[in-house]
């Protein structure tokens, strides 16, 4: 079922900017005096990658499919992404204490720098903020695609009828509503070479028409043995 781009505009637009953010933050947080792991810029490891790129890159592609779909299904599967990174971003520096030996709350990360108030700040900023946000905000989406309303019965009937299109066969993404179709069908000239309905009964106007002149007035005839002698 089609549904309006502008249903899940804001939370998509949330999932790709907090999913670029959540995917970059470990390249750019040193200049920021915000640091998890190795204090330089741009330095590439394999907890950055698996626990901050990963899942952000999860979340903005999500986002993506969530702000230009105009298909339900595709826009649910948009969100659930975005879930599946929020949700990641929130559990997985925690699980990786299972597969790394770097001691710490942050795992595989690193160890944030700082003290106790500046260590939650980075920690916020990397992981547990940027998961609630996306978490969040995918969750919404999720609840407002699942819900079917008057007017996405309108849309599937518009889309049913071969209205949303324009010539080339593209949609265009805009639907009418019930009544501007039904009044654009009754403006619609009718086709050119259509068969008119001929009617049963002869009108006044199949009536062939006899020409008529001037009126004339005839002599007019006496009978009688009188009049016989008088034509004679």
């Amino acid at each position: 079922m089609r549904i309006p781009r502008t249903r899940g505009a804001i939370s998509g637009l949330v999932l790709v900017v907090a999913g670029a953010w959540g995917a970059i933050v470990p390249f750019i947080g040193p200049s920021f005096h915000l640091t998890i792991g190795p204090n330089a810029t741009f330095h590439w490891t394999a907890g950055r990658g698996w626990l901050s790129v990963l899942p952000g890159a999860v979340a903005l592609l999500g986002g993506l499919i969530v702000l230009f779909s105009a298909h339900r299904a595709r826009a649910l599967l948009g969100a659930q992404m975005g879930l599946a990174a929020g949700v990641w971003f929130l559990i997985g520096p925690t699980l990786s204490q299972l597969w790394t030996t770097a001691p710490g709350a942050m795992g595989q990360a690193g160890f944030a720098a700082g003290n106790e108030g500046h260590r939650v700040l980075e920690a916020l900023t990397y992981f547990y903020g940027v998961g609630a946000v996306i978490t969040a905000f995918a969750a919404l989406a999720i609840g407002r695609l699942t819900v079917h309303g008057v007017r996405d019965a309108e849309l599937a009937a518009a889309a049913a009828a071969g209205d949303g299109y324009v010539a080339g066969g593209r949609r265009t993404g805009r639907f009418t509503r019930g009544r501007d179709l039904e009044r654009r069908r009754v403006a619609e000239p009718a086709a050119v070479g259509a068969p008119t309905a001929v009617a049963d009964a002869p009108t006044a106007r199949d009536e062939p028409t006899v020409a008529r002149g001037p009126a004339t007035t005839a002599p007019r005839r006496r009978g009688g043995l009188l009049g016989r002698f008088r034509r004679s």
